[in-house]
């Protein structure tokens, strides 16, 4: 921005000068950019302690307070049961959303615009046929958009050009998505997938089918 007191002046640098500064701006820049894809798959946490005073409230209702409070939409799903009492433990908002879904057995995912919380038994596992040759990118173009997640693994078969991936059904559905991938061309390819819940010391295997958005 010039201001009153500011005047545009031509540039007297040598050639070589100012193109270093130019690879040097773009370089800061590719660094930016690269930082902010590796972040996607958070929201943006507010800081300090998060302080949330509950008397008997249903779950469901406290997740969605939670998100008008830090600034992010909660969509949370049917099977979400139970109510929150009194004894949460204080820290930062993420200890607060990590400890309720420890505590009822969630599982949340951000997918860029909101927290989708479900029930532990509505994780799946989706086996994803991609065109030929397209597996071989797939989890790097995942990493570069900032959409994988350690807590979610993925599996790929170069060989068959087919991944494999687990997670809640907003992290599914956003793989696919970014893949390429219909969800009605998903569920032609898929039937029905063994998942294994974890809840304490007990596995619960249940079985789902692979279900196009609604």
């Amino acid at each position: 921005m010039v201001t009153e007191r500011e005047t545009c002046r031509p540039d007297h640098r040598p050639w070589a000068v100012r193109m270093r500064g130019l690879a040097a701006a773009v370089l800061v820049a590719g660094q930016i950019s690269g930082t902010a894809g590796a972040d996607a798959a958070e929201p943006h946490w507010p800081d300090g302690t998060y302080k949330y005073i509950t008397i008997n409230q249903a779950v469901a209702d406290a997740l969605v307070e939670f998100g008008r409070n830090i600034g992010t939409p909660v969509h949370v799903s049917r099977s979400v049961k139970g109510r929150l009492s009194a004894g949460m433990p204080v820290g930062s908002a993420r200890q607060f959303l990590d400890s309720v879904c420890k505590r009822y057995g969630l599982v949340w995912h951000f997918d860029g615009s909101a927290i989708n919380v479900v029930a532990e038994a509505e994780m799946q596992t989706e086996i994803i046929k991609l065109d030929a040759n397209a597996a071989a990118g797939a989890t790097e173009r995942l990493d570069a958009l900032g959409i994988s997640e350690a807590r979610f693994p993925i599996k790929v078969s170069e060989k068959d050009d087919v991944i494999s991936v687990s997670g809640p059904p907003s992290y599914v559905s956003l793989v696919r998505k970014t893949l390429g991938v219909s969800a009605s061309r998903a569920a032609q390819n898929t039937g029905l997938i063994p998942v294994r819940v974890f809840r304490g010391r007990q596995a619960e295997a249940q079985n789902f089918p692979a279900k196009p958005d609604n």
